[in-house]
């Protein structure tokens, strides 16, 4: 690209001819001139620009590989560590299944003999019991024997009071002449 040229003498002699002073058509010019090259880029400048686009694109590249690189590590990391947390759980599910197992066969000891004890004390009780009711048969027989002894005291005091009471009218009727219904 060519840079762009500007004739600063034929442009302060036209500012010059429209009536304004040699200084400040100068002035005008000389501004004029830095706003028109300035920014300009040159060849040089334009080839620099590539260079460095250039680099910067290599270096993107790179890093970008470097990126891939650590993404497929990460992901081998990931495979790795869902291996080991599948070979862990399948463990753990082992172990489980056999922990679940001898809490099983222990319950079912543990129910058995809980069952033995069981049988063993209401056949024990049921023998108390046996005898207890057993013991009361005899107090109650014995109660019964007691109380038909009482009875038959009790019916010969009633004959003996009977016979006392008899006895004691008797004697009373003799006293008061009551007897044979006629007056003493």
């Amino acid at each position: 690209m060519e840079l762009a040229t500007f004739d600063t003498l034929t442009a302060a002699a036209a500012l010059r001819k429209a009536g304004i002073e040699e200084a400040h058509a100068a002035a005008i010019v000389q501004t004029v001139r830095s706003a028109v090259t300035e920014g300009v880029s040159t060849k040089a400048d334009v080839a620099e620009v590539k260079a460095d686009v250039g680099e910067l694109k290599a270096e993107v590249k790179a890093d970008i590989a470097e990126v891939r690189s650590e993404i497929a590590e990460v992901k081998a990391d990931i495979a790795q560590l869902q291996t080991e947390t599948k070979a862990d759980i399948a463990e753990l599910r082992a172990e489980t299944k056999a922990d679940i197992a001898e809490l099983r066969a222990e319950t079912k000891a543990d129910i058995a003999e809980l069952r033995a004890e069981t049988k063993a004390d209401i056949a024990e009780l049921r023998t108390e019991t046996k005898a207890d009711i057993g013991e009361v048969k005899a107090d109650i027989s014995q109660l019964k024997g007691d109380l038909s002894a009482l009875a038959s005291r009790v019916t010969a005091i009633q004959w003996v009071l009977g016979l006392q009471f008899a006895l004691l009218l008797a004697m009373a009727a003799k006293m008061f002449g009551i007897v044979g219904g006629g007056t003493p």
